[in-house]
């Protein structure tokens, strides 16, 4: 394996992870129907994970490597299980939430290790894609921190009214 296949390697995963996410948060909106302030913002967020995928099959085609089936395959088992598991909840939007966190978090680590690479290998249109992806997770990320104690106060205040 060249550096190149591992740097397409490493894109390969962040492409499957951007399409798990997509169904996650597709399901997602829908728990949010009850939430006017959080729907808007993973709507927003869906359509900018759609470009992210986008964006990350470019690099890879553009390196000449293809999409991975399997880890898409995959990724969008993970997808379907991940939206499943806070299933119909009174506490699911706090559980999405802290699930969003994470994830969040996690695509700014691999996004940071994929520009290092990139730019090791003197692959600027990669690495600025991805500083791109990467900024707009951060975006994501802090959202989600400033508004978490919002939702724990509505989750509380709706499980005492039922």
């Amino acid at each position: 394996m060249t550096e190149k296949d591992l740097l397409i390697a490493w894109l390969n995963d962040a492409h499957a992870m951007e399409n798990a996410l997509i169904q996650i948060l597709e399901h997602q909106i829908k728990d949010a129907q009850d939430f006017p302030h959080v729907q808007p913002k993973l709507e927003q967020h869906l359509e900018q994970t759609r470009r992210h995928a986008e964006m990350v099959k470019g690099c890879i085609e553009t390196l000449g490597g293809k999409t991975s089936t399997v880890k898409t395959g995959m990724a969008s088992l993970f997808g379907q299980m991940q939206a499943l598991s806070t299933g119909p909840a009174k506490d699911e939007m706090v559980k999405n939430a802290l699930a969003d966190y994470a994830a969040e978090n996690f695509e700014v680590a691999s996004y940071t290790a994929i520009i290092r690479a990139a730019q090791d290998l003197n692959d600027q249109q990669t690495a600025s894609v991805c500083e791109q992806i990467r900024q707009e997770d951060e975006e994501m990320a802090n959202w989600i921190l400033q508004n978490l104690p919002t939702l724990v106060q509505q989750t509380l205040k709706a499980v005492t009214t039922r």
